[in-house]
C-alpha cells in the first residue's frame, strides 16, 4: 500500500533560508549515501522530504540512524482530490484488526476546510467502510493525514529518529575516544550536532595485550553505524613511552601530563584533517584529572577549543545514552590491565593529584623534553580500518 517514506526534520527549519537549503541538501545526500544502491525519487514538500520508492523496508532500516531526521513514516502520497477514493479503497488496510481508531490531520496552505473538518470527514468515511469505533483518546490505530497544498500523505505510524543536525553541516572535530563508556557518548553527541568526528585512541598496552584496542574497534563499529553519509575515519597512536616517562618524573601528576599529551597529539591530527576543535568525554569532578583546577591546567595544552558534551552529566545519565545508542555493551568488554593488579589504566598513580599549578606542570614538561615525546607520538599516528 505504501509508495514512499515521509521524512520530518525540526531544527533545520529554524535556520535562515540559505542555511536551511544547505542543511537539507546535506541531509538528502547523507540519506542517499546510506541507502547505497536503493532506487528512490526525492521530492520536497514544505518542511518534509518524500522518498518515493517501490520498497520502503531498506529505507526504514537506515533512517533511525540518520542525524537531522526527527521522525519518518512509511506512507502513501496522492493528490488531495483523490483522498476520499483512496480511503474507500484502503480503509480496511489502514485499520487492520483494530477495534478503535482516530484520524489525526494537519494541513499547510489555503483550503476551504479545517484540519478538524478533515478528521471528521475521513473518520466518518472509515466508519462507513469498516464499521470501526472512533476513540479519540486511546485509539488502537491512528490514521495520519498531512495535506500540503494539493498534496496528501497518509500513514499509520511515526518512527522516531535521532534528530539534531545532519552530519557534515557543522565542521570537523577530533574526538579522544578511549573505548570506555563516556567518550563514545561524547563523540555521538557531537555527531548529532552535525560534526564529522575523527576518533583518536591513545594506545598504551603492557605485556603484549591488545584487548583495549579491540574494545576501541568494537565501539567504532557502533559509531560507524551512526555515521550515515560520512565514512568514519579513526586513528590511533602509541602512548606508552609517554606514560613511562611521566610516572618516573612526577607520579602524582601522571594523569594530568597524560591528558595534556593527548590534547597535543589531537591538535596535530586536527591539522591533518582540518578539524576545528577537540572533543573529550570528560565531565566535572568524576575522576582526579577532571577537577576544575586540573581541567584548566589540561586545557592550556590545546591550541584548539576543547568541547566536553558530558561536562554536567552524572554517570547514570551517560550510561543511559550509551545503552540507547548501542555502545554500552561494547564499552564494557573486559580489558586486561597488563602488569599491574588494578582496574583501569596501568599508569594511574595510587594517589593522583586533584589540584595542579600550571607553572609546576610546565616545569616538569621542560625537564622531560616534551617536544621529543610529542614527535614520537605523532610519528606513530595511523589510520585504522573499522
Amino acid at each position: 500500500m505504501w509508495n514512499g517514506v515521509l521524512i520530518a526534520y525540526s531544527e533545520i527549519a529554524l535556520k535562515s533560508p540559505p542555511v536551511r537549503r544547505r542543511f537539507i541538501n546535506i541531509l538528502i545526500k547523507n540519506i542517499l549515501s546510506g541507502l547505497g544502491g536503493v532506487s528512490v525519487k526525492v521530492d520536497q514538500f514544505g518542511g518534509r522530504i518524500f522518498l518515493e520508492c517501490g520498497d520502503v523496508e531498506p529505507i526504514c532500516r537506515v533512517l533511525p540512524y540518520v542525524f537531522g531526521v526527527v521522525y519518518f513514516a512509511p506512507c502513501t502520497h496522492i493528490k488531495l482530490e483523490n483522498l476520499k477514493e483512496f480511503i474507500r479503497m484502503n480503509a480496511a488496510n489502514l485499520i487492520g484488526n483494530a477495534k478503535s481508531f482516530a484520524v489525526r490531520a494537519r494541513r499547510e496552505g489555503k483550503h476551504e476546510f479545517t484540519s478538524l473538518d478533515l478528521e471528521r470527514s475521513i473518520g466518518g468515511l472509515i466508519v462507513e467502510v469498516v464499521k470501526c469505533k472512533v476513540d479519540l483518546k486511546n485509539p488502537e490505530k491512528v490514521v495520519y493525514i498531512e495535506v500540503r497544498g494539493n498534496e496528501c500523505f497518509i500513514y499509520n505510524s511515526k518512527i522516531k529518529s535521532p534528530g539534531g543536525l545532519p552530519i557534515g553541516s557543522s565542521g570537523k572535530v577530533v574526538c579522544l575516544v578511549s573505548g570506555g563508556i563516556d567518550s563514545p557518548v561524547a563523540a555521538w553527541m557531537m555527531m548529532k550536532r552535525g560534526c564529522i568526528v575523527y576518533p583518536l585512541f591513545a594506545y598504551f598496552p603492557r605485556g603484549g595485550d591488545e584487548s583495549d584496542l579491540l574494545r576501541y574497534i568494537e565501539v567504532l563499529k557502533v559509531l560507524k553505524h551512526w555515521s550515515v553519509g560520512v565514512p568514519l575515519r579513526a586513528y590511533t597512536y602509541r602512548h606508552e613511552h609517554n606514560l613511562i616517562e611521566f610516572r618516573k618524573a612526577a607520579p602524582k601528576y601522571t594523569c594530568i601530563l597524560c591528558r595534556r599529551m593527548m590534547y597535543r597529539v589531537a591538535n596535530e591530527l586536527a591539522k591533518k584533517v582540518n578539524a576545528k576543535a577537540i572533543v573529550t568525554g570528560e565531565n566535572l569532578a568524576q575522576v582526579a584529572s577532571q577537577t576544575l583546577s586540573n581541567l584548566q591546567t589540561i586545557d592550556e595544552a590545546s591550541e584548539l577549543p576543547v568541547f566536553r558534551p558530558l561536562i554536567g552529566f552524572d554517570k547514570v545519565e551517560t550510561e543511559r545514552i550509551a545503552r540507547e545508542i548501542g555502545t554500552y555493551d561494547k564499552s564494557c568488554i573486559r580489558v586486561n590491565t597488563g602488569c599491574l593488579p588494578r582496574t583501569g589504566c596501568w599508569a594511574k598513580p595510587s594517589k593522583p593529584a586533584t589540584a595542579s599549578n600550571l607553572q609546576d606542570i610546565k616545569a616538569i614538561e621542560e625537564k622531560l623534553n616534551i617536544n621529543e615525546l610529542l614527535k614520537k607520538s605523532v610519528e606513530s599516528l595511523k589510520e585504522i580500518r573499522v
